[in-house]
């Protein structure tokens, strides 16, 4: 009896338990998550828009050069001589706006992971977690996938900056 009764508590103590989050979907549907890409577009879209300008500037002086038979060989190749430098600076322009972007897109969420951390932390705490794991699973059955309650937990957090009740 003593033995069976020993052993039962043993068993007990070795049934672990686990969750999984699945941090692609939570980084998707997260509300922080959407408002990083809000201040993201904010941040960039005037940038873009620019860059958008500079793009029809030169297709213009493309159609130009190709449409405007009045043109003389020297005008037509001071012509292409400023379409080449307006393409040289566009790429250049758009090269270091793609670094920028992604500098600070890394920023913002490297900042919404330390976030998710912290809720994956709190979660497992409170529902007494032995093992959360969010990465290189092959498998997670739907009693131990805890993506929907993190999401949740995100949506109830204050935005930076709100003061708690």
């Amino acid at each position: 009896m003593l033995l069976a009764a020993v052993q039962t508590v043993t068993a007990q103590e070795a049934a672990l338990k686990i969750g999984f989050v699945n941090t692609a979907r939570v980084l998707k549907e997260a509300p922080q998550a959407r408002k990083v890409e809000e201040r993201l577009k904010s941040e960039f879209g005037p940038r873009e828009e620019q860059l958008k300008e500079k793009r029809k500037e030169i297709l213009t002086m493309e159609d130009q050069l190709k449409n405007d038979a009045k043109l003389s060989s020297n005008a037509r190749r001071k012509l292409e001589r400023e379409i080449r430098l307006k393409v040289s600076q566009l790429k250049f322009l758009e090269q270091e706006f793609r670094e920028d972007q992604n500098l600070r897109r890394n920023e913002e969420i490297r900042e919404l992971q330390q976030v998710i951390s912290n809720v994956l932390k709190m979660q497992g705490d409170s529902g007494k977690f032995d093992l959360i794991l969010t990465e290189g699973v092959s498998y997670v059955s739907d009693p131990i996938d805890i993506t929907a309650q993190t999401i949740e937990m995100l949506k109830e957090l204050p935005e930076p900056g709100e003061e708690t009740q």
